[in-house]
């Protein structure tokens, strides 16, 4: 059975009136904190354009020239607890998005219940549990590196889940683990294609296990979901695919059906499998992730993606290195059948929307991060990018390029803070 789709709209009104009650009695049982991060950038590719994620809004200065506005953002929690066992959390993050609203800078907003030491539950607006970073992914300070690998953060827009989860603590030996099942929905406009797509993620079922260590932290997650709609610029190449599948032209309306399947979003299935391991003792940070993502249709990224870190702080200095890499499962499609007058006005728009999505690129970055107060950090990284032909998903680029290589050179500067 599907949980209902929603906005939390209601749970955000319950949440800020239950903390307009807490500000007002202004006790120690309200907190509230902040972070954010200043980023700049600048690239080698003048028909190359990053993006941190696939929601974010596609801007002529990316390619340009040097931009703000890839990794900037400003956050703000609030947390009240009414009752030494029930949290009210809220998180706002305002980033540059393809189109921001309430809803989409509300990252959290739930209602926490602990009903004894092992066991927690909460219900709301909650985090994605997919990654090692799900706690964090917004949160710069909380990490060495300027963002995340984009290899493996950077494809799937979901950050959070209107829905509920349950966690479970208990202890083996040295090792502390926690068992948590997850179950909801997700909405969010990513693969800005036309006025935006509103993708819409229903029946997501995730289970994740954590072990925690002194100096280790390991974890395992698997989700799956349903796409439940269309994108809809994609109707009118939609409805010529469907008339020449039902012409009778034998291998042509046979290719037609074929592309108009693998281009449908609706009703796709996704499932992703993430490993990951973090070593810090104080001196050594290393952090690496694996994860499997399939997809019942061509059109949505899947595969393998994965990154290696490893740093070392010296003093208040702490320099690293990381590679990272992302490797479709499906091949590019070519054409198969020649299709005469719409080869140019169909055929060939099918196969590069098709192929649009892949990705399919490595990244070696090095990076140096500088804690010169306790609660700020300075960061430069320099990263140098491998795309291979019909891999560019993590891009904005001229589609001239799409069946070349491209290597391409960004550096980034940020201060990242808490406060």
């Amino acid at each position: 059975m599907s949980l209902p789709t929603y906005r939390p709209r209601v749970a955000f009104t319950v949440l800020l009136l239950g903390l307009a009650g807490a500000t007002a009695r202004a006790d120690e049982r309200l907190h509230l904190s902040s972070f954010g991060t200043l980023g700049y950038t600048t690239d080698t590719r003048p028909d190359i354009a990053p993006a941190r994620d696939i929601a974010q809004l596609p801007q002529d200065s990316y390619a340009t020239g040097p931009s703000w506005r890839l990794d900037t953002r400003l956050g703000m929690q609030l947390e009240y607890s009414p009752h030494p066992s029930v949290d009210l959390v809220g998180q706002w993050v305002v980033r540059d998005e393809f189109r921001r609203s309430l809803d989409s800078i509300t990252e959290l907003a739930y209602v926490g219940w602990r009903p004894d030491t092992e066991w927690d539950i909460r219900a709301g607006r909650i985090n994605y549990d997919a990654f090692l970073m799900s706690d964090h992914r917004n949160v710069g300070y909380a990490y060495p590196w300027v963002r995340p690998p984009s290899e493996f953060y950077g494809w799937i827009p979901i950050l959070s889940v209107n829905g509920l989860d349950a966690g479970y603590r208990f202890e083996t030996d040295a090792v502390r683990w926690r068992l948590k099942a997850q179950v909801g929905n997700s909405s969010v406009v990513a693969i800005p294609i036309g006025s935006g797509y509103d993708l819409q993620a229903l029946d997501l079922r995730g289970l994740s296990l954590t072990g925690q260590t002194d100096h280790w932290r390991f974890k395992l997650a698997h989700s799956r979901l349903r796409v439940a709609n269309e994108v809809p610029a994609f109707a009118p190449l939609f409805a010529g695919l469907d008339a020449v599948a039902a012409a009778g032209l034998g291998g042509v309306s046979t290719e037609a059906a074929d592309l108009r399947t693998n281009l449908s979003f609706q009703d796709a299935r996704i499932s992703y499998t993430t490993l990951g391991a973090a070593y810090d003792d104080g001196q050594w940070l290393m952090q690496a992730e694996w994860g499997l993502s399939t997809a019942s249709v061509a059109v949505v990224p899947h595969g393998r993606m994965a990154y290696f870190s490893v740093g070392r702080r010296v003093g208040d200095w702490t320099p690293l290195v990381t590679l990272s890499s992302s490797r479709p499962d499906n091949a590019p499609r070519t054409a198969a059948t020649d299709w005469g007058a719409y080869n140019a006005s169909l055929r060939d728009p099918a196969l590069y929307v098709l192929n649009t999505n892949r990705i399919d690129q490595d990244t070696l970055s090095l990076g140096l991060r500088w804690d010169f107060h306790r609660q700020a950090a300075l960061k430069l990284q320099w990263d140098q990018t491998l795309i291979r032909p019909s891999g560019y998903g993590l891009w904005w680029r001229d589609i001239t390029l799409n069946n070349d290589s491209s290597r391409i050179n960004l550096l980034s500067l940020t201060l990242d803070f808490t406060f």
